[in-house]
C-alpha cells in the first residue's frame, strides 16, 4: 500500500497512472519554476497520488529504481521520469550553452531530482520509442510487404488431379 511504504504520497509524470484503489486521491502538481516548466513541456504537469492503497503506473523499457541520499542529485531527461516519493525535490531547468541546444539531442531542458527519497525512471520513454519506430518506417506510399494468398493466382501450391502440370505424356503406346 502507498501510505505505509511511501508516506502516503507518490508524485508521477502526467499520464503515468494506470489505475489506483478508490482510497487514492489524484491531484495536479506543478514544477516550482513556471517558466522552465512551461517551455520544458513534459516536466511541467505532474500527478500527486495521495492516500492509502495500491497504485499502478506505467513505464516503457527497463524500470530503474534509484534511492537518493540527502542532497544527492540526479539529472535526467524529463521523459525518463516515471515517479518519485514526496521528499524528493523536483525542478526543470534550461541546459546552458549553444552547443547543447543545437546538438544535445534531449532538448533545451533537463530535470533535476534532489534527495532524499526514491525515484523511478524508464529506459524507453514512449515518445522516444515512437520516434525510433517512425525513423525506420520507409516513406513513399506504404511499407511494400507482399503477402501471398492461396487460391488467388500465382504459381505452385495448387491442388489438382493427376496429369496436370509437368511431365504428362498423354498418349498410349
Amino acid at each position: 500500500p502507498l501510505f505505509h511504504v511511501y508516506g502516503g504520497k507518490l508524485v508521477c509524470q502526467k499520464g503515468a497512472l494506470l489505475c489506483a484503489a478508490h482510497t487514492i486521491d489524484i491531484e495536479v502538481a506543478f514544477t516550482k519554476n513556471f517558466t522552465s516548466g512551461f517551455f520544458g513541456g513534459e516536466g511541467f504537469v505532474l500527478q500527486s497520488l495521495i492516500g492509502e492503497g495500491d497504485v499502478f503506473v506505467k513505464a516503457g523499457g527497463a524500470l530503474i529504481r534509484k534511492d537518493l541520499d540527502e542532497g544527492q542529485q540526479l539529472k535526467i531527461s524529463s521523459g525518463c521520469l516515471v515517479a518519485f516519493t514526496q521528499d524528493v525535490d523536483y525542478d526543470v531547468e534550461m541546459i546552458p550553452g549553444i552547443k547543447n541546444a543545437l546538438f544535445g539531442g534531449e532538448g533545451l531542458f533537463i530535470t533535476t531530482l534532489t534527495g532524499p527519497g526514491t525515484v523511478w525512471l524508464q529506459g524507453q520513454p514512449p515518445q522516444r520509442m515512437i520516434g525510433e519506430i517512425a525513423r525506420r518506417v520507409p516513406s513513399g506510399g506504404g511499407i511494400g510487404l507482399a503477402v501471398p494468398v492461396p487460391g488467388l493466382g500465382g504459381s505452385g501450391g495448387g491442388e489438382g488431379g493427376e496429369g496436370e502440370g509437368e511431365g504428362g505424356s498423354g498418349g498410349a503406346q
